[in-house]
């Protein structure tokens, strides 16, 4: 397809590809003594050749050959330390997940071709008035089932916590910033192109998922220790609240609101190349402290910024934009987003979906809080402060490709914040059908460059005034201890503790006081879905394996009539269904 959709998410493939290659030439140089580049170099080409494939495909056979290839080589990216025996584990959980994505996506296909007969994407366009309306809702149902996982929604969200810390850096910014993005390209594609009249119970559906989704993430967010993993819980949060405005948009499509629906829609978009910008910008900046200390605990960080002000300026940029912090991209996205459910609030009057949206809006804003408390705990726990370890304080110098790439995607938050407006009402344009169609004014350009404008100034004056003269140095008082020590200060865990104490049960969260002599404290995290669902499969799953096996008999006969029974039965099912 060449449409503006497609457009669009190339060129968010490239906005974060190239600054992504400018870094991996300085990060992937730690790995040269004991891994192949090449071969981290030939699947990186070959995940973004994928990923591109995806979005350009003008049928449903090569979506799929992308898919497959885009799936497999973010697979062997996951695992390319294989040497760790942690990576492998996280590389099979992938793998599966991945592909149970794969296969809901293919018999979402398979439905399509059956109810339509066609595979073609330009035949299907607008043509989903051909099938039924329980036709249609089958599709959709495995279009959220198969997209979403491989987007992160909950519940089949698991594997994300486990690759991005698994996979080198460089490669989870590629994931988080724009892999996750392709699984929404599908949705919209199918959910607002292909098909017609979606019910509003449908758009409900996935505005509740998308929230719990977002508010779920984010309570788990709050908790790690672990920067990349951190990371990726806020990739899934972001994911739930765009899934969830998307759903807002099939709500309004669905009741005829379609101003109100394109500029859902629009926010969705818009917010989708933010978060390919800032999380790619922060997964960077997370690559960046592993290589110049060797750590991604941020209870082995602190004080960083006194030796890494370059790359801490570029974390700070990315950090404020994730917290919605003007006039960065972050803001102007999120605003939108926020925008769309206060509108259509005023709009919907159909008492119980109004009551949804409310609801929905609310816990959307709260997750917005819970962002900036997760931003604020990343940044100030890992740069602010002292050191707490050796690691923290014999920083390694990171090489200037780093640089050059962190700071290209911060120069990007800055300007596509400031210069939101343009490209929103780009995508407005798309989105409601009318190119010349305004949704939002100007004003953010105009103070955002006069405050730029004044801080200019300001700093220049002053550096102006205050040149020659003895720079003053103090110690930060202390509430009256002059000997401060690291460990007084707040630690990762004492940070969010409020919160865990209230919303813990829902993180995993579990805190252990040991005494001996002295008082020793742990706290321990676990994904509550994966403990209580994914590992109850594995074992219903290992369980029947065990029966199964005793079928296992070594004769070739039983096992040339175990196959002629699949055949027939395949045979049966073929003939029935398709």
């Amino acid at each position: 397809m060449h449409d503006f959709l497609s457009i669009f998410f190339i060129c968010l493939i490239v906005v974060t590809t190239v600054p992504n290659i400018i870094y991996s030439i300085g990060y992937t140089e730690e790995y040269r003594k004991d891994y192949s580049l090449k071969y981290l170099w030939a699947m990186m080409a070959l995940f973004v050749i994928s990923m591109s494939g995806v979005v350009l495909s003008d049928n449903s056979i090569s979506f799929m050959i992308f898919w497959e290839l885009m799936s497999v080589s973010s697979f062997f990216l996951v695992i390319f330390e294989h040497k760790k025996s942690d990576t492998i584990k996280s590389g099979i959980m992938y793998f599966i997940m991945t592909h149970i994505s794969g296969l809901l996506v293919m018999i979402m296909f398979i439905l399509i071709a059956k109810f339509t007969g066609t595979y073609d994407f330009n035949a299907l366009t607008g043509g989903a008035g051909k099938i039924t309306g329980q036709q249609q809702l089958a599709i959709l149902i495995m279009a959220l089932a198969g997209f979403g996982s491989k987007a992160g929604l909950v519940p089949l969200h698991a594997w994300l916590p486990r690759a991005h810390p698994a996979a080198t850096s460089n490669v989870s910014a590629m994931m988080s910033g724009i892999m996750l993005k392709i699984a929404i390209y599908g949705f919209i594609r199918v959910s607002f192109i292909f098909a017609q009249d979606v019910s509003v119970y449908f758009g409900a559906f996935v505005m509740v998922i998308g929230t719990i989704t977002a508010i779920y993430a984010v309570i788990n967010s709050l908790a790690q220790n672990d920067i990349k993993k951190l990371l990726a819980y806020s990739s899934a949060e972001n994911m739930g609240m765009i899934f969830a405005v998307l759903g807002l948009a099939l709500i309004l499509r669905s009741l005829g609101l379609q101003a109100l629906s394109a500029l859902a829609l629009a926010a969705a978009l818009f917010h989708i190349l933010n978060h390919g910008i800032f999380k790619s910008l922060l997964f960077m900046s997370a690559g960046s402290v592993l290589f110049a200390t060797s750590t991604k605990n941020m209870n082995e960080l602190g004080g960083l910024y006194k030796k890494m002000k370059f790359a801490s300026i570029c974390a700070f940029i990315g950090t404020a934009a994730i917290a919605a912090v003007p006039p960065l991209n972050g803001f102007a996205g999120e605003i939108l987003i926020y925008t769309s459910f206060i509108m259509a609030l005023s709009q919907v009057n159909i008492p119980w979906i109004a009551m949804m949206i409310l609801f929905c809006g609310i816990i959307i804003a709260l997750t917005g809080g819970g962002v900036i408390w997760a931003s604020v705990k990343s940044f100030g726990m890992t740069y602010l402060g002292e050191p707490r370890s050796k690691k923290a304080e014999e920083v390694h110098e990171i090489p200037v490709t780093m640089k050059a790439g962190m700071a290209i995607l911060g120069a990007f938050a800055v300007l596509f914040g400031v210069f939101s407006p343009f490209i929103i009402n780009l995508i407005y344009g798309w989105t409601s059908g009318n190119p010349a169609a305004s949704a939002v004014g100007y004003e953010i350009t105009i103070v955002s460059g006069v405050l730029l404008l004044i801080a200019f100034v300001v700093y220049f004056a002053v550096k102006k005034l205050i040149k020659g003269q003895p720079d003053a140095v103090g110690r930060t008082w202390a509430c009256g201890f002059n000997d401060f020590k690291p460990y007084m200060e707040y630690s990762p865990d004492g940070f969010v503790q409020p919160g865990m104490r209230i919303f813990g049960n829902a993180a995993g969260y579990k805190k252990e006081v040991k005494i001996d002599g002295s008082i020793h404290t742990r706290a321990k995290v676990r994904d509550v879905i994966e403990a209580n669902v994914y590992r109850r499969v594995i074992w219903t799953v290992d369980y029947l394996a065990s029966k199964i096996i005793k079928i296992h008999y070594g004769k070739i006969q039983i096992y040339v009539s175990y196959i002629f029974i699949t055949l027939i039965i395949s045979l049966i099912l073929v003939l029935k269904f398709v």
